[in-house]
């Protein structure tokens, strides 16, 4: 058991920081013994510690001394002041991984030296499942050992995808926020359900479903998304008559403007 013979060290046990450490222990892929968290409140360091098996504290500095691996899962507000913080314990060849939007690798050259290992990583809101999508920009300083380290991290909630830094804001509007317009989605085809005479939970466990075997379909299937949509529009039938009036409704140019929208303001942080 534990194929990452590595100290692991999150910083920020969250929604994404809590995502990555419950990944690494379900897939095995890291002894506990070898895993150690902080976060601000006492009160739920402690429950985290006891939920999770590692330890975790509110001491930042003592979380990251001596690790091999320190992963950064806090608030980009928050990221310069703990970087600050724990940078004098960190090893010359600890390598620091931020899940912080805007935090550049020029940032991280410029706080923790132009020789410092790092490399940032946006993963999505689905990690928490294992079905999450990361995007992961490398620096220079990181051999590729180490690339091959920080993949496998992330794989553990789902897959892993090295980019360019100039690819990661298309990336963060597509993959990063997206799934909160998936939910929108979601909720806005419950409605109609409800709106024609479904309970909620029947509208709202129908609307799951369905996007959900559409995501696995298109996944699946070596067919363009335009052929599946194809193949499900009969002539004449209910499927085409929703597709002409969500082209009626400019929902395509919406989605397209949506996620531009996103990736602009990334790029702005």
């Amino acid at each position: 058991m534990g194929t990452i013979d590595k100290t692991i060290a999150i910083i920020g046990i969250g929604n994404m920081g809590g995502a990555i450490l419950n990944g690494l222990i379900k897939a095995e892929e890291v002894n506990n013994a070898q895993l150690r968290a902080s976060r601000a409140n006492a009160e739920k360091a402690a429950a985290d510690s006891e939920k999770y098996g590692v330890p975790v504290s509110t001491d930042n500095i003592a979380t990251a001394q001596n690790a091999d691996v320190v992963i950064l899962a806090v608030k980009p507000y928050l990221i310069q002041s703990v970087i600050d913080e724990i940078k004098p314990v960190l090893k010359a060849d600890t390598i620091v991984i931020s899940v912080a939007t805007g935090y550049s690798l020029a940032n991280a050259a410029e706080q923790l030296g132009a020789q410092a290992k790092f490399a940032r990583v946006m993963p999505n809101i689905p990690a928490q499942v294992g079905e999450g999508i990361s995007g992961v920009v490398f620096n220079d300083q990181l051999t590729d050992e180490d690339k091959a380290l920080i993949l496998q991290i992330f794989n553990t909630i789902g897959s892993a995808e090295p980019l360019s830094e100039t690819q990661l804001d298309a990336f963060t509007g597509i993959a990063g926020s997206s799934p909160a317009i998936i939910f929108m989605i979601i909720e806005a085809m419950a409605d109609a359900g409800v709106a024609k005479g479904l309970t909620r939970p029947q509208a709202l466990a129908f609307a799951k479903q369905a996007v959900k075997g559409a995501a696995q379909l298109a996944i699946e299937s070596d067919l363009h998304p335009g052929a599946l949509k194809d193949a499900v529009s009969t002539p004449g039938g209910t499927t085409i008559e929703e597709v002409r009036t969500a082209e009626a409704m400019n929902l395509r140019s919406t989605i397209i403007e949506t996620m531009i929208a996103g990736i602009d303001k990334s790029a702005s942080l």
